[in-house]
């Protein structure tokens, strides 16, 4: 399982090491403190591929290449790089619980940019001394397909961004391997109500949800909790990465469903063998991660880590706590989330 991880030249990053990870890993801070910086290096190191830097983009809203001159296209990438410096490489280094150790490294062709730009994926894995390099071409065609990227990646960002049809279908893969049950579990933390999710593809594919002594209705209609929570459990259950990076879990969830939620995501944790890394800037949200984690018999591992910027150098840095400190800070209103 991961342990550390230390990011040099990447978005917000100049240079950070955090280290100290466990299964469940709870990531707060001020805005601008890079947290969702830090799921995006996860993601890269999980998957350093042409698919993990068009998410990277299209989760960032940034700007499509097709809307870029041919000439300028390698300038479409800058944003990736510490202080748009893409002179120097971005590198992720990441080391499991045996010591193993993988550099990534993207750097920017700039000598190509007629027609299209070029980054270099590096990766290297220690435990064989092996180099896998692949030159990945970015067109200027890439994010302007109309086809959603976040399908197959491991973040679940903080607005909901699939359509109906690929929600559908990722729940039918869920269904098929049995685990459809949890994600009826997961709704009826919002609402105990629910007794069935079921999907119908007549026209359009669609989940629907049945409220006891009620019709059957399309999970649209049941709010932004539960098109939240649905994305979350139908990734984690369906997670190729064994990994699941979540932004802003607090979003949609209601302070008193907020514990039994981080129930079931400790319990799959390790039923699933998955590590799961969030981002949050709530205070509720960070007692209910605390207690949870503090329960008797709580069988999964977890941290807590802010992120804050230096005052006299701004550069961010990271602090692990443990649950105790955690809710000893809690209790007796200490700063935490970067206060």
């Amino acid at each position: 399982m991961l342990k550390e991880i230390e990011i040099q030249n990447f978005r917000c990053f100049e240079q950070i090491k955090i280290s100290g990870f466990e299964r469940v890993n709870l990531i707060g801070g001020k805005n601008n403190a890079g947290k969702t910086a830090l799921l995006e290096a996860l993601c890269l190191k999980i998957d350093p591929s042409i698919r993990s830097l068009a998410i990277l983009k299209e989760l960032r809203r940034e700007k499509e290449t097709s809307s870029i001159p041919a000439t300028m296209l390698y300038r479409a990438w800058d944003n990736l790089f510490y202080n748009k410096n893409n002179e120097v490489n971005i590198v992720i280094i990441s080391k499991d619980d045996s010591d193993n150790t993988e550099f990534v490294k993207i750097n920017l062709d700039i000598n190509s940019i007629s027609i299209k730009s070029k980054i270099i994926v590096e990766l290297i894995k220690n435990e064989d001394s092996s180099t896998s390099q692949a030159e990945l071409t970015f067109m200027s065609q890439l994010i302007s397909t109309g086809i959603s990227l976040t399908e197959e990646g491991p973040i679940v960002p903080s607005f909901i961004i699939s359509s109906g049809r690929k929600l559908t279908e990722a729940f039918d893969r869920a269904r098929l391997d049995d685990k459809d049950s949890e994600v009826l579990k997961a709704f009826q933390v919002i609402d105990p109500a629910i007794e069935s999710v079921e999907s119908f593809s007549i026209g359009e594919p669609t989940l629907y949800l049945r409220r006891k002594g009620e019709k059957r209705l399309p999970l649209s209609l049941f709010g932004d909790a539960m098109n939240r929570v649905a994305h979350i459990m139908i990734k984690m259950i369906n997670s190729k990465y064994n990994i699941l990076l979540i932004d802003e879990i607090e979003n949609g969830i209601h302070h008193t469903n907020q514990r039994e939620f981080w129930r079931i995501l400790f319990r799959l944790a390790v039923e699933l063998d998955t590590k799961i890394f969030a981002t949050t800037h709530s205070l509720e949200m960070l007692q209910a991660f605390a207690d949870v984690g503090l329960e008797p018999n709580q069988k999964c591992s977890s941290a807590y880590f802010e992120l804050a910027r230096k005052l006299k150098t701004n550069q961010i840095i990271g602090s692990r706590l443990d649950l105790e400190t955690l809710n000893y800070a809690l209790e007796h209103k200490e700063g935490v989330r970067g206060e």
